[in-house]
């Protein structure tokens, strides 16, 4: 089942190698279905970044034959966003939320609304559509967008919690081992939030 995003576009980069994972990330299959089509099912026609077209996957499919990283597959994808906001993701987070989505990109008044864990995520994010216009060309990083935000908007595991989005939402997948978890796991990583800095 989809569900509307009419008040933001959504991206998903799904043309990385995955060399920490071991395979094709995008296509490994979890409780019976790909991260990728997990991802894409969450949300109504968003547009996918790939290195290659997929089966059923729901969303437009744009191959990324340049394969320069996660900045210059933004930069392909920007150019088929309509709206004044776009939440930008990946198969690193492959039970994101349509909730977390618009609890970001609910942030109207931001040029960047960005879960951190551990971290600030750039693949967890909502983004101005003219902000990325303005600034993806001066990027080699997604990281480096946070540097020319000039309203940035970081959202915790508590301010997740107290609004109901499911932490499972915000778990990154780089490895195997990282689908072996549990919710307190990523309770913990809160402990970390307070020394991080970018």
């Amino acid at each position: 089942m989809s569900y509307s995003n009419s008040s933001f576009d959504v991206i998903i980069l799904a043309g990385g190698e995955s060399k920490r994972f071991g395979e094709d990330k995008c296509d490994h299959e979890f409780n019976g279905i790909t991260f990728l089509q997990r991802v894409s099912k969450e949300f109504s026609n968003p547009i996918i970044i790939t290195n290659k077209l997929r089966a059923n996957l729901n969303g437009r499919q744009i191959i990324d034959h340049v394969r320069k990283g996660p900045v210059r597959g933004l930069e392909i994808g920007i150019q088929y966003v309509k709206s004044a906001k776009v939440f930008v993701t990946g198969c690193d987070f492959p039970f994101v939320t349509r909730n977390l989505a618009e609890f970001l990109c609910g942030k109207t008044e931001f040029d960047i609304s960005i879960v951190l864990v551990n971290k600030p995520q750039p693949l967890l994010a909502c983004y101005s559509t003219s902000f990325l216009l303005q600034n993806l060309s001066k990027c080699k990083k997604m990281m480096d967008l946070l540097s020319l935000s000039k309203k940035t908007y970081l959202v915790g595991i508590r301010e997740l919690e107290v609004n109901k989005i499911n932490l499972l939402a915000v778990k990154n997948v780089n490895t195997w081992l990282d689908l072996n978890f549990s919710i307190r796991d990523i309770r913990a990583s809160e402990s970390k939030l307070v020394f991080s800095s970018f």
